[in-house]
C-alpha cells in the first residue's frame, strides 16, 4: 500500500481548522487521519515508510495515512508547527491533535493509533 502524499492545497480538503479549539485541526471525512511529515533524504523518515505502510494497511478503511513532503510544502510545515522529522500528527474524529516527532516502533504507531481512535 503506498501513503498518498498531498500538496497543500489538498491536504485542506482532508483535514480543517478546528475553531473550538484553536490550533488544533479535524479531519473533514468520516476517519481520524494520520499525517506523515518528511524529507525524501531523511534516513529515519524513509525508515518509517514501510511500517507507515503496514499499519496503514491494518485500518485500511478505519484510518486515513497521508504524506507531506515539507521540502516542497513549507508553508504547510509551518502551519502544523513542523520543526522536526520525521513528524507524525494524529489527528481525531474529536479534533484531538497529537504531534509526535523522531522514528517510532511499529507498536508505538499502532499505540498512537489506537489512542488516536478512542478519541
Amino acid at each position: 500500500m503506498n501513503l498518498k502524499e498531498l500538496t497543500d492545497k489538498e491536504l485542506l480538503g482532508i483535514v480543517e481548522a478546528c475553531p473550538e479549539r484553536p490550533g488544533s485541526w479535524k479531519p473533514q471525512g468520516e476517519h481520524p487521519v494520520v499525517l506523515d511529515f518528511y524529507v525524501p533524504w531523511c534516513k529515519p523518515c524513509q525508515a518509517m515508510v514501510p511500517l507507515l505502510e503496514e499499519v496503514a494497511g491494518e485500518y485500511a478503511g478505519r484510518v486515513d495515512f497521508c504524506q507531506v513532503n515539507i521540502d516542497r510544502e513549507r508553508r504547510t510545515a509551518v502551519r502544523f508547527r513542523v520543526r522536526h522529522v520525521p513528524a507524525l500528527i494524529f489527528i481525531s474524529g474529536g479534533g484531538v491533535c497529537r504531534l509526535e516527532t523522531g522514528a517510532m516502533t511499529k507498536a508505538a504507531l499502532r499505540e498512537a493509533v489506537e489512542t488516536m481512535i478512542r478519541n
